[in-house]
């Protein structure tokens, strides 16, 4: 069906008025209720307030309902009772509806005539806006083409019996014709397409060289006095403004000044972007008192709202005040824009648009108390703008993110700020084209365009509503028997009460962000159908075909899927705690995000408690999920990379775990004992956190061990002997369970030092070594800090997570009034049990055995130079032939320990029990062979 449409913007008498349920548009305005007292009590003329009661009509303000005209204001005097309404109203006695029924009366009867400038294009706002319903714009649109201020051709509504009037021309299309000013056709061609930033997503967001002049902004150079230039606009605002993603000439800022160049030629006008990443209302108040304000502004441009959407309202609109005060007392204009992300407007978006709009629904309603706080706001500021809904007839791609934009949308933003402030530059010029793209539709199928429509309580049984775009409407108490829904869309639709999916087959449509909530889809047909940020926790998906369906960002908390064949089901982003996927085939999904860096780290699917028993996981990438408490029983992750996923209090009962890089991967709380043949062999566990977990009698050959948390884990019976390279460095034992364990001939001394000047403290050298260290490291946890020169990635990891128990320092030095200090990491064993444990010749330098129960552990020949046993619990451990020397074994207990042959050069032994020690040993005074 093709509707031209043409729109006459003209001064206008109206019979009717805009029919809006509430009497004022806007917060009524004080001076109202007081003039209407003020005319109750005779203090001012009839004539002076029906004229300010004309004036509130004629500019919207005032909103009266459809009235016919009867008499004329030459021969009617206004009646006493309606100046008592008009008393009583101020006096809050009756309700603004009585006063307005009184006003209605006297636009009746023609005492007061109204004249309106309402063009049918700020009709089609208010209803977009929400100010109107669905009947009350309809009317006011056939009202208009009864006038001909709308026209259309005589055979351009085709009525047909398969869809009736009230679908084809609904207020959504009709919005949609009017403020194009065209003959408006949808083609949903655009919606399967995808941008990124730097055209490819593989290259990031650095693919491009970003310039900054000397002031800290993106662009060009700019002197910080005018001199030759005219006018100085400044725009502010996060990273939509900086323009992350894009090149320098490809950010609004930059299409502003274009725009300006081409169209003013008369003047020098500069535009500068002072946009900042992440930047708040607060953020750019703060920017422009103490830097802006002194740059000889004469405009500054706010484009704010999405990153203030998580903070109160009322803070950010404060901001907002404080900047257009300063700008009064500074001699600068300021323009408040609230601006769009991928939830605002009434847009048909994309579906990668849709994936990211889940997590900015908040937007809607913080964003309008902005909108509503504008009247205010326009008392002190020079102008308010909503751009929420600037893309919304847009049918290509708009936003690459949640909000951010490229060059094609950063022209659109441009033009339309140009349209807002071109009064500045002596003319004015009309909302600029949005490079509106309208499809040809070239099937020849009409398709119903219904986006925001209230299509409550209507009836489309039996309709062919194949590929219908009912985006955002109102489809509330419904019928869709026997309907063709068929590729049709109901994103972010209301479907409370509606029957449209007590259906069977479901395939091919698209749900997104659809409330199913309380729905039952045991056993329908989902495939192909878009299911994006939907909430199905809890659903029971038994029997439910979810082939080729989309299910990105969507919310499969607790449900079972046990079985289910999910060959070609998007999982990006997905919600699957606690879900059974028992027997489920994932082989070759993809659950990372195909976009950018940045937009992986921010859709990354849910696995906690996800049951995956024997699920077929083979080219599934699971580093970087959370898979706590996730039961992975029988499945096979041999050879796979799982760096950085959580795995805690995991279950891996016959799992296969060879071969696995496990680099930075929380392992707390698991039984390792019974996984496939009790193996790790062969895994990467570099950084792992074994924290509380049993190991006991796990195969590690050939392991990496680096960096490794075992605090109070179970390794009772564990060989260590058997691990890469024979070498454990940076390892955390603190209170494990060591007994029987094997780490004969291993490698546990650090293999590195670091020296670090630490400034301004050599007041700290006499303090004793636990004081030092936190002093000098412990002041952020152990958390990297201007002070600490040498750090690598694994230094860090290890620091955050770890805290400071394995620095150890070699030595001290004072230069000036600095400290330089010599340092290392160690293993540490503090309070570990060590009974038995077997170390001979094992490399141990300082090494921290602190509180440690080494009870008839064998220490023959081992190097624990410089170690720390103090309090230790030694009895009848074999050191003999061992080097201890600078070894601090204060208050330690060797009874009966074999030290035959131990080298004790410097080793300290203050109040330690060496009851039937054999103290055969060498360069000690205890020792019996002498003090060599």
């Amino acid at each position: 069906m093709k509707i031209t449409v043409s729109l006459v913007y003209a001064v206008i008498v109206l019979s009717g008025i805009i029919l809006i349920p509430n009497a004022f548009a806007e917060n009524v305005p004080e001076w109202v209720k007081n003039n209407a007292g003020w005319w109750a009590d005779d203090q001012i003329p009839d004539s002076a307030f029906l004229q300010g009661i004309q004036f509130l009509i004629k500019e919207g303000i005032m909103l009266i309902p459809s009235t016919e005209i009867s008499g004329s204001s030459e021969t009617q005097e206004v009646p006493a009772w309606v100046k008592n309404n008009a008393g009583w109203w101020a006096d809050d006695k009756i309700s603004e509806e009585e006063f307005v029924n009184a006003i209605q009366y006297l636009v009746k009867v023609g005492i007061i005539t109204v004249e309106s400038s309402k063009s049918p294009e700020l009709i089609a706002k208010i209803w977009v806006n929400g100010d109107i319903s669905d009947d009350e714009f309809l009317a006011n649109v056939e009202q208009l083409i009864e006038k001909d201020v709308i026209t259309i051709q005589n055979d351009s509504i085709i009525k047909t019996s398969q869809l009736p009037d009230w679908l084809v021309n609904n207020a959504g299309w009709w919005a949609a014709r009017i403020l194009t000013n065209s003959d408006f056709n949808f083609d949903p061609g655009y919606v399967k397409e995808e941008i990124h930033p730097c055209k490819e997503a593989s290259l990031g967001l650095d693919c491009f060289e970003e310039t900054y002049n000397s002031h800290g902004f993106r662009g060009i150079e700019f002197q910080k006095q005018k001199h030759d230039v005219d006018f100085r606009i400044f725009t502010v605002g996060g990273s939509t403004t900086y323009g992350v993603g894009t090149t320098a000439d490809e950010t609004w800022p930059a299409y502003l000044q274009q725009i300006i160049n081409e169209e003013i030629k008369d003047k020098k006008i500069e535009v500068i972007n002072a946009g900042l990443g992440g930047a708040t209302t607060e953020t750019e108040y703060n920017l422009i008192k103490n830097k802006i304000a002194a740059l000889e502004p004469d405009l500054i441009i706010m484009y704010d709202g999405w990153n203030d959407y998580r903070y109160d309202a009322e803070l950010t609109v404060q901001n907002w005040k404080s900047v257009c005060k300063l700008g009064k007392n500074e001699g600068f204009d300021t323009i408040i824009i609230a601006q769009p992300i991928t939830t605002s407007g009434k847009r048909v978006l994309t579906e990668q648009e849709i994936w990211h709009s889940i997590t900015y629904l908040p937007y809607l309603q913080i964003s309008q108390q902005y909108i509503d706080a504008f009247e205010e706001l326009d008392k002190i500021c020079t102008k308010t703008i909503d751009f929420r809904g600037i893309f919304d007839y847009v049918q290509e791609p708009v936003f690459w993110d949640g909000g951010h934009t490229m060059g094609f949308a950063n022209k659109i933003i441009a033009g339309n700020v140009f349209s807002v402030i071109s009064s500045y530059f002596g003319q004015t010029y009309s909302v600029w084209n949005n490079n509106l793209n309208f499809g040809s539709n070239e099937s020849g199928t009409s398709i119903v365009y219904a986006v925001g429509a209230d299509l409550s309580y209507r009836n489309f049984d039996n309709l062919n509503l194949q590929n219908a775009v009912f985006d955002k409407a109102d489809l509330s108490n419904t019928s869709f028997k026997n309907t063709n829904i068929d590729g049709a869309r109901f994103v972010f639709a209301n479907l409370s009460s509606s029957n449209l999916l007590d259906r069977t087959d479901l395939s091919n449509v698209n749900l997104a962000g659809a409330d199913l909530s309380n729905l039952s889809l045991y056993g329908k047909n989902l495939s192909g159908t878009i299911l994006i940020g939907v909430d199905l926790s809890g659903n029971d998906l038994t029997g439910t075909i979810l082939k080729d369906a989309d299910l990105t960002n969507a919310n499969l908390t607790g449900a079972d899927l046990s079985g289910n064949d999910l060959t070609g089901t998007i999982l990006i982003g997905t919600d699957l705690t606690n879900t059974n996927l028992t027997g489920v085939d994932l082989s070759g999904k993809d659950l990372n995000h195909p976009g950018t860096d940045a937009e992986k780290l921010t859709t990354r699917t849910i696995l906690i408690g996800t049951d995956l028993t024997n699920t077929n996981l083979t080219g599934v990438d699971l580093s970087g999920k959370d898979l706590t408490s996730a039961k992975l029983v029988g499945v096979d992750l041999s050879g796979k990379d799982l760096t950085g996923s959580a795995f805690s209090h995991a279950s891996f009962d016959d799992a296969n775990l060879e071969r696995v890089n496990f680099t930075n991967v929380l392992l707390v709380d698991v039984d390792l004992t019974n996984i496939k043949n009790k193996s790790l062999a062969g895994s990467d566990l570099t950084n792992t956190s074994f924290a509380k977990s049993n190991l006991s009698g796990v195969n590690l050959s050939e392991a990496i061990l680096f960096g490794n948390n075992w605090m109070n884990a179970n390794l009772s019976g564990q060989d260590f002997s058997v691990v890469s390279n024979a070498s454990i460095l940076r390892g955390m034992f603190q209170g494990a369970d060591l007994s029987n364990s094997n780490f004969e001939n291993v490698n546990l001394s650090p293999q590195t030092g670091s020296l670090t000047t630490f400034k301004n403290k050599a007041d700290l050298k006499n303090l004793y070594h636990d004081q030092l260290i936190h002093n000098l490291f412990a002041d952020s946890h152990c958390e990297v800090s201007e002070a600490i020169q040498v750090r690598d990635n694994i230094y860090t990891a290890y620091f955050v997570n770890a805290g400071c128990m394995n620095i150890r320092i070699i030595d001290t030095k004072v230069i000036g009034n600095d400290l330089e200090v010599d340092w290392t990491f160690a293993n540490t064993f503090i309070q570990s049990n060590l009974e038995n444990a077997n170390f001979e010749n094992a490399e141990l330098w300082f090494a921290d055995f602190r509180l440690a129960d080494l009870t008839n552990a064998n220490l023959s020949g081992a190097d624990l130079r410089n170690a720390f046993l103090m309090s230790a619990d030694l009895s009848n451990t074999d050191l003999s032939g061992a080097d201890l020397g600078g070894a601090n074994l204060r208050d330690a207990d060797l009874g009966g320990a074999d030290l035959g042959g131990a080298d004790l050069q410097d080793t300290i032994l203050d109040n330690a029990i060496l009851t039937g020690a054999n103290l055969k040993c060498v360069n000690h005074p205890i020792c019996e062979s002498g003090y060599n």
